[in-house]
């Protein structure tokens, strides 16, 4: 009886474990609210899909995700996009995945802007890539702003024009070394397809090759990811295009 005792024991610590696993928490302190409502939401290839809201409690938000199906299991076991919006036009995103506990310090002003976050490697890579970002957005639009006030001076705008082009290589330059230097990471997935005003610093047809070894990489590491094969199909249709690009050229 006591060795029955001792094996059920087991198995329910085995179960509390498994369920700790798959259990993923983001919390923090949002700095200039109070009770305001902020939402959780889903970022999948199809689109936003909100999964929680609650009311803050002195700017302190908690939620929790438990895998309670197959689906959501699935999404556990690789890393997720998620975001946090006090409004549509204010929003954080965030990677989280299965034991993941994301501990986010922001300001209501710009949720995005300088915030600080803990608890999971890949949430604190998009930090990095966040950060990055605006350093790269800052002077953008202060070069933006000169260029609309010398509209009619063509040497100051060609300084700014070739200001800006600096600015934009040194970002995708700090993005390709990111990327190099987290090659199984699904940061690297999201510094790929980082964009800034629509504009993308990548292009899947230029830069298919750096797309395919990101691919690759996180194949490996995460074979069950919807983002993975997503971009596996991307990969498959930007071939197709290709083959029909050289078809219509030997043709001519």
């Amino acid at each position: 009886m006591r060795k029955f005792l001792w094996i059920f024991i087991a198995a329910i610590l085995f179960l509390s474990c498994q369920n700790k696993k798959a259990l993923i928490v983001i919390e923090g302190d949002i700095k200039g609210v109070k009770n305001e409502k902020v939402w959780l939401a889903l970022i999948t290839n199809e689109g936003l899909s909100v999964i929680d809201s609650m009311k803050m409690k002195d700017g302190h938000f908690h939620f929790e995700l438990k895998a309670v199906d197959d689906e959501a299991k699935a999404r556990a076991s690789s890393p997720m996009m998620y975001q946090i919006m006090l409004s549509p036009y204010n929003t954080l995103t965030t990677l989280a995945q299965g034991g993941d506990h994301i501990t986010i310090k922001a300001n209501a002003e710009s949720l995005v802007d300088g915030y600080h976050i803990t608890g999971g490697e890949e949430a604190v890579l998009m930090g990095q890539l966040d950060s990055a970002l605006f350093a790269f957005v800052q002077p953008s639009e202060a070069l933006y702003h000169t260029y609309q006030q010398n509209i009619e001076d063509d040497s100051a705008r060609a300084k700014v024009e070739q200001q800006y082009v600096q600015l934009l290589d040194h970002h995708k330059q700090f993005l390709q070394n990111f990327i190099k230097q987290h090659p199984d990471k699904m940061a690297s997935y999201v510094a790929f397809y980082q964009s800034y005003n629509r504009r993308s610093f990548f292009d899947e047809h230029q830069d298919k090759t750096l797309l395919e070894q990101i691919t690759h990489n996180l194949k490996k590491q995460y074979p069950e990811s919807p983002y993975v094969k997503n971009m596996q199909r991307r990969l498959e249709m930007l071939g197709l295009m290709e083959q029909e690009r050289n078809s219509r050229h030997d043709t001519h």
